[in-house]
């Protein structure tokens, strides 16, 4: 069927046929708006069309040019490529107010916004804006759900468009009433670029979106003044970002997700800024990442496999033997497991510090049965959960992981320890590679002198007296008295102290003492004490009694007595001190029946703590 030329000018008429000059110097804004109100498809022949007012797209109509040759000049000044724009503009330069319109091969220069999606006259979906260029706006394109959810901004397509020197946004989704949020909106290479032009806000600012609003190969490199490459508001919900490529020179976030923000996909992120890749600003990671961000490139969520198959699963491992023991300093970047063997001497594996190795995880192991222990220390710190970790004995090991502030022990399976019997007078000094000591006292007094606090930083050790024997164990340190700050006396068989060591002090974290002993007297007379029993029941019905604490001395410091006298009678019993007077320096003195008195040594002297 042939068909007239009339007919086929019909199918899209030009602007100009409506007055439009297309010369920069003309308003064509009302040429424009009436070839729209008298056809569907209009087209912008190469030429410059300056506009005081929006020029309004309704439903199913079409707007398109040449490309960069036909160009919207929403303002009285020209593009000027050198100097940055003033912003003048007032109004949008496009609006698209309802669907199925179409907005193509253009350039547009100024306007409050560039282009403005929003259901003014109906729903606004299926609209496509593509291939444009939009400088100087003051926000570059804006989808808004508007006043009434009956007419929403949904599925309009968005591609092809470099948004250039925006003043505030780049691309902004919001809602400006009581509308629903724009959803399920595709954006497909859209370009944001301050190109050197200061601006305040994001590059894509998603202030109100849900249900799959999705921005495929899209970019933004912005000026160091502005607030994020790309910003999830807290209306935000299920939204997709593929192959986003943030950049900036400033501390810009690539992706700034606020609280509220909810479940929003982020796959093959590219970021360039000074600031995080993604800045989770609660920290409330409701949002899953695949090859984004950092240091987690990969976060997912309610993630279920049904059915996985590992046909190979490999750890970087490495042997270590110093030959002379000394310090190992590892490479934990290059390997997962470090076996030490510290059979030349011992041997310091000293982990890098933990905030150059965020997430990491390290396990070592001492591999030969040598007395020389594998000691675990962080370079600027003590160790692990603060304090360096002895690997004693073969086959001890630990696994630690740093989480930027520190290294922190997450698992170890240390092997049996031995326990060392000791027996026989005089002093002896544990070498805290065991952690239980058992002393025997039968032949004499036995002192064990722990060693240095500062030697023992990390150690544990329990110290218990296995004798019968009236012989006391007395705890001591090397250059000082001894755990918190004074001699432990073990005066009977099980008797037990445990202590440890912060590098700086021994401290008691754990003691415990026979069933107290005790001796009961009745006899006129001279009563001496001799610390075999720890409470004195004392009958003075047959006359006074004198109850004699021995002298005061570092053999029995730390020492607690107990005299009680049992008798209703008339007779004291008076307790006095060896080579003194008495407790707190005078002779103590009980008259009652069932009065009695608890006394210390501190070594130096003895002392009433107690009276009934």
């Amino acid at each position: 069927m042939r068909r007239s030329m009339r007919d086929k000018l019909g199918d899209m008429v030009s602007a100009k046929d409506f007055g439009a000059a297309g010369d920069g110097i003309v308003d064509d804004t009302h040429a424009i708006q009436a070839a729209l109100a008298a056809h569907g498809a209009v087209f912008l022949p190469a030429g410059t069309y300056r506009t005081t007012g929006t020029i309004t797209l309704g439903h199913g109509q079409s707007l398109t040019g040449v490309g960069e040759a036909s160009v919207i000049q929403a303002r009285d000044q020209p593009y000027d490529a050198v100097n940055l724009p003033s912003y003048p503009s007032q109004f949008n330069a496009v609006e698209l107010v309802d669907s199925y319109a179409a907005l193509r091969n253009l350039r547009i220069v100024g306007g409050a916004s560039g282009v403005k999606l929003y259901g003014r006259d109906g729903p606004c979906v299926k609209n496509v804006v593509e291939n444009l260029s939009i400088w100087d706006s003051m926000i570059g394109i804006v989808l808004d759900g508007y006043s009434s959810p009956d007419r929403p901004c949904y599925w309009n397509h968005v591609g092809r468009v470099l948004v250039a020197r925006p003043q505030i946004h780049g691309v902004l989704l919001t809602v400006e009433s009581s509308g629903d949020t724009p959803n399920a909106n595709k954006f497909h290479d859209v370009r944001v670029y301050s190109l050197a032009a200061p601006m305040s806000g994001c590059g894509f600012f998603l202030s109100a979106g849900r249900f799959n609003n999705s921005f495929v190969d899209c970019e933004a490199n912005l000026h160091p003044g502005g607030e994020a490459c790309l910003r999830l508001g807290a209306a935000t919900d299920q939204n997709l970002i593929v192959n986003f490529y943030a950049e900036s020179a400033g501390a810009l976030p690539g992706i700034r997700i606020d609280g509220g923000s909810r479940n929003t996909s982020i796959v093959n992120l590219f970021s360039a800024t000074a600031g995080m890749p993604i800045w989770d600003t609660t920290d409330a990671r409701a949002y899953s990442a695949v090859n984004a961000g950092f240091p987690l490139r990969n976060d997912l969520k309610q993630t279920r496999i049904s059915d996985l198959m590992l046909e190979g699963l490999r750890l970087e491992t490495e042997y270590v033997e110093p030959a002379a023991g000394g310090l190992v300093e590892p490479d934990i970047e290059g390997c997962t497991i470090w076996f030490v063997s510290a059979y030349g001497g011992p041997v310091e594996f000293r982990l890098p510090p933990a905030g150059t190795h965020i997430g990491r995880t390290v396990t070592v192991k001492k591999t030969d049965g040598s007395a020389n222990p594998v000691t675990v220390t962080v370079d600027g710190g003590p160790g692990p959960d603060g304090a360096p970790v002895v690997l004693a004995c073969r086959h001890d090991q630990l696994t630690a992981i740093s989480n930027g502030h520190g290294w922190w022990v997450t698992s170890s399976n240390l092997m049996p320890a031995n326990t060392e019997f000791v027996e026989g007078p005089g002093p002896f000094t544990p070498d805290l590679l065991k952690p239980l000591y058992l002393v025997s006292a039968a032949a004499g007094e036995l002192e064990v002198r722990l060693p240095p606090a500062s030697a023992g930083a990390g150690r544990s050790v329990t110290i218990k007296k296995s004798d019968e024997s009236a012989h006391a164990v007395l705890v001591t340190e090397q250059g000082g008295a001894g755990p918190d700050g004074r001699v432990r006396r073990l005066g009977k068989r099980y008797d037990f102290v445990t202590v440890a060591s912060n590098g700086g002090n021994w401290w008691v974290t754990g003691a415990r003492s026979a069933p107290r002993s005790v001796q009961y007297h009745e006899a006129a007379g001279l009563l001496p004490i001799d610390l075999g029993a720890e409470a004195y029941l004392v009958s003075a019905f047959a006359g006074p009694v004198e109850a004699r604490l021995p002298a005061p001395a570092a053999a029995n410091s730390g020492a607690v007595v107990v005299v009680k006298k049992t008798d209703p009678g008339g007779n004291p019993v008076t307790v006095t001190v060896a080579g003194g007077t008495g407790p707190d320096g005078a002779a103590l003195a009980l008259g009652a029946q069932h009065a009695g008195a608890t006394v210390l040594s501190n070594g130096a002297a003895w002392h009433v703590v107690a009276r009934v």
